[in-house]
């Protein structure tokens, strides 16, 4: 920790050496000066933000009295920390208060208050923390960091980052602004996607100590796992509700395009993200004569549609097109045996149903359907499958008639595929929350996906000074702690 004095010195020091670096005459190559030129940088950033510490811990001398929730305070000394900044971690004179006449009440801390040190760190490099851990596992985070900045923070201190800023997210895109140029026609879907889990069993023998050598190895091969039967899979899933709010746009061919898309999601249930969508369905307008039009698009679930007519009940209803469409494939293959060698007559029939699906002629359809149930036998090789198949596929269409009314939506210029939501939850949820290896506990799952929505929804600037405006933002002492699957089955 340096003086006021040193700190300027050492400030000087680096000005003079990056100046030595560009101001030559001697041919060096741009890889070689933008190398030295970035870690003097953030040398230069390191000692001037010593120098700006040094200047605020003077503003506090010891015997320096003042008033802090009703109570009057003095400094009695202070003590050395370490704050990491995105430039360096720096050695700190941090003053310490006490209440006049009541030493047994709990110490405050002026300085690292009004600086705004959450957890001896500053706000910017937690921030840029919690933007990459949304983005990337939290090891790549670390080593992204220390090629970046020269230093990362610890493993534990990325997870309380994570947990402090994620607990924000909600919040904040609870009260985000609505978008100011929406059209008239709004488009709400859901849909849903797992991230695996982990088991108390898992969390246990992560929480060993690693073992050296090849001890373990001999170990593991010698207790082979036990196999998993049909249909039980490793990864015990917790779904996560996604839903998506957007209005649409009409390019010039007049095809319908999403714009001022928004994310909402969490793992809590399918009737918690339609409490939020509806929410924000309200902020952009629902319920006035802002939209002329609301659709809502979703699969072929019960409970999704349950829901639509619970919060969103005049939304004109459409069954995601490629669902159908993979209905005919299927009833398709068991209408048209032998479609593995001979696929065209199978190619034919679907294009044949899926013309008729789109001119909205589904009772003709239900009619091919039924007439290929009738005439298959109740026996014979493979007929039980196949009447299966038929049954099925009569059944969903008939209980999603409603909502298969292609030729009125593509009328109406709104969309019959759902596949926005479909990438977005490849996107949100698949591609951070379920890679290889990856277990959650619920808590950090729910940190993660929202930031990960703030950061899909291109808001994380205005989140940045969302989290600049709050006070009293914290760090936990410890990250939260990790809360596996089966803990409720446990605890009963």
């Amino acid at each position: 920790m340096k003086n006021i004095a040193e700190a300027r010195d050492e400030v000087h020091r680096h000005v003079k050496d990056l100046l030595r670096v560009v101001d030559r005459e001697e041919p060096l190559s741009a890889t070689h000066v933008e190398t030295v030129l970035w870690s003097g940088v953030l040398l230069l950033g390191g000692a001037m933000m010593a120098l700006f510490f040094a200047r605020q811990a003077a503003r506090w001398p010891a015997g320096t009295q003042y008033e802090l929730r009703g109570l009057t305070y003095e400094v009695e000394g202070g003590e050395t920390v370490e704050v990491g900044t995105k430039f360096a971690k720096i050695a700190i004179w941090r003053p310490v208060g006490r209440v006049v006449g009541r030493v047994r009440l709990p110490r405050d801390l002026p300085m690292t208050r009004a600086l705004g040190l959450p957890g001896n760190f500053t706000l910017p490099l937690i921030t840029l923390v919690a933007k990459f851990t949304p983005m990337m596992a939290f090891l790549p985070t670390r080593q992204i960091l220390r090629d970046l900045l020269g230093w990362a923070p610890a493993p534990r201190s990325v997870l309380r980052m994570v947990d402090a800023i994620g607990k924000e997210a909600r919040p904040f895109l609870e009260q985000a602004v609505v978008p100011e140029d929406d059209t008239d026609v709004l488009l709400i879907t859901v849909d849903g996607k797992g991230a695996p889990t982990i088991s108390s069993g898992e969390y246990g023998k992560r929480a060993q100590p690693h073992k050296k050598g090849r001890v373990g190895h001999a170990k593991k091969s010698g207790s082979p796992k036990k196999r998993r039967g049909p249909g039980k899979k490793s990864k015990n899933a917790k779904m996560a509700a996604v839903g998506v709010i957007c209005t649409l746009r009409y390019d010039a061919h007049g095809r319908p395009r999403p714009v001022n898309k928004r994310i909402y999601a969490t793992f809590a249930s399918y009737r918690a993200v339609f409490v939020w969508l509806k929410q924000e369905a309200v902020r952009r307008g629902l319920g006035t004569e802002k939209f002329r039009k609301v659709q809502f698009v979703a699969d072929g679930a019960d409970v999704l549609w349950d829901l639509q007519q619970e919060f969103f009940p005049t939304a004109e209803p459409c069954l995601d097109w490629m669902h159908a469409v993979e209905k005919l494939w299927s009833s398709g293959k068991a209408i048209n045996r032998g479609s593995r060698t001979k696929r065209a007559p199978l190619e034919v029939w679907v294009h044949a149903q899926r013309t008729l699906l789109r001119q909205g002629k589904l009772e003709d359809v239900l009619a091919t359907l039924q007439s290929a149930l009738d005439t298959t036998s109740a026996t014979g090789p493979g007929n039980k499958y196949r009447r299966k198949v038929l049954s099925d596929t009569i059944n969903y269409f008939t209980k999603n008639k409603v909502r298969m009314r292609y030729d009125r939506l593509r009328r109406q210029k709104l969309v019959i595929g759902s596949g926005l939501i479909e990438g977005t939850v490849r996107h949100l949820v698949g591609m951070r929350l379920d890679g290889p290896g990856m277990r959650w506990g619920k808590a950090r799952a729910e940190a993660v996906l929202h930031l990960r929505c703030v950061v899909l929804n291109g808001s994380w600037n205005d989140f940045e000074t969302y989290l600049a405006s709050r006070e009293g933002l914290c760090l936990a002492a410890q990250p939260i702690a990790t809360v596996t699957h089966d803990a409720v089955k446990q605890a009963a």
